[in-house]
């Protein structure tokens, strides 16, 4: 019996010596349950910054696809109407332009997203190109990408995690991948069924089509998750996971109302683009699954907590939205409601952006949220 026992430790000796010397190690997964740990909270908001303004060429906006704000407070508002970038203190006070249209060094066409790596250094995403700027606004390089892609994050060493969609055998999966300093795949992370290709060579994106969301987590790395499942994976930059959080979430069956909802949609604006597509071939290449999208926006904060916004039906046409939000060790804590998705969420404020129609201006509004300390200490 003894000279059993011993065998046995020996095996598990070198069991672990070989998981060790693999670099293999188990990934958390934190199981929740449908029910938030904490319940519902509303997010008491107070606007306190209002950037903006029609007589003013530094505070004329156009078409803002993106706003974030730094360690300092300073926000960066992305105009890819005016194709620029403009930055301005906590304040509100205006800094600096960054960037301009046109296809030279530190110029874009049509830029679309902000990201901030480790070292305070900015890039504009073009979805086809990166552009790099450091702390002070200079231009540093910028970096081809040799396909489409959708979500990035910079690691501050050289490389790149983006999310695109992967053409196989008739099908577009969608995929994470880490890219090289030249913009080349390095590594592929995960790999998630996507849209099937019709005949004519197209694919056509709605409301419920697979998609990859995406968020980079501060300095430390990125959440991704595939709309399909409630299943969120956190990794270090190298792409390996740390955390995998999941979710009881039951499966919502898509309607025939929902269904002839998003098939009319699609046939109007195909034919106010010229195209008369039939219900049939509209049917084939929209392909609509059996289950709606679970959710459709992944945000975080400097905190490391996250927000996930629940998929609504397109018959929903409320204005209030659902937010899950997870403690940075994984534990869904409560659920919110918000008139609108943030563009960011940083030292205990929201940035949302407003078009009125009544003056016809574009504004970034900075919320307060008022509560924010009783959030921040709550399990983290």
């Amino acid at each position: 019996m003894k000279k059993k026992g011993f065998l046995l430790t020996l095996s598990a000796l070198f069991l672990f010596i070989g998981l060790v010397l693999s670099g293999s190690q188990k990934v958390e997964i934190i199981h929740n349950s449908a029910d938030p740990l904490l319940g519902e909270i509303t997010l008491e908001l107070e606007q306190d910054l209002v950037l903006g303004s029609e007589t003013d060429d530094n505070f004329l906006f156009y078409r803002i696809w993106d706003v974030k704000a730094d360690e300092q407070g300073n926000i960066y508002v992305l105009d890819s109407g005016a194709t620029r970038i403009q930055k301005y203190d906590k304040n509100g006070k205006f800094l600096q332009t960054i960037g301009r249209k046109g296809q030279g060094p530190g110029e874009f066409e049509r830029p679309i997203s902000l990201s901030f790596d480790k070292n305070k250094n900015l890039y504009v995403s073009e979805m086809v190109k990166i552009h790099m700027f450091d702390p002070k606004g200079k231009f540093v390089r910028g970096i081809k990408v040799p396909f489409f892609y959708m979500d990035f994050a910079a690691d501050g060493e050289g490389h790149y995690v983006v999310t695109g969609r992967i053409t196989i055998e008739g099908a577009q999966n969608l995929g994470v991948l880490i890219l090289d300093p030249e913009g080349k795949t390095d590594k592929k992370i995960a790999e998630f069924p996507g849209m099937p290709v019709h005949e004519s060579g197209m694919t056509i994106s709605h409301d419920y089509t697979p998609e990859i969301r995406f968020s980079s987590i501060t300095d430390k790395g990125f959440v991704y998750g595939y709309n399909r499942e409630y299943k969120l994976y956190i990794a270090d930059w190298s792409g390996k996971s740390v955390l995998i959080i999941e979710k009881e979430v039951p499966s919502k069956t898509i309607s025939s109302k929902e269904k002839n909802k998003i098939i009319d949609y699609i046939i109007k604006n195909a034919a106010e683009a010229g195209l008369g597509w039939s219900k049939s071939v509209v049917e084939k290449m929209a392909n609509l699954p059996k289950h709606r999208p679970i959710f459709d926006r992944i945000k975080v904060d400097d905190e490391g907590r996250i927000y996930v916004r629940n998929r609504k039906s397109v018959l929903d046409e409320g204005t209030d939205m659902i937010f899950d939000i997870f403690g940075n060790d994984g534990y869904f804590l409560y659920t919110t409601k918000l008139p609108f998705v943030p563009m960011c969420i940083r030292d205990g404020r929201l940035y949302h952006v407003v078009y009125e129609e009544e003056t016809g201006e574009t504004k970034v509004i900075r919320y307060r949220i008022k509560n924010w300390d009783f959030l921040a200490s709550s399990r983290n």
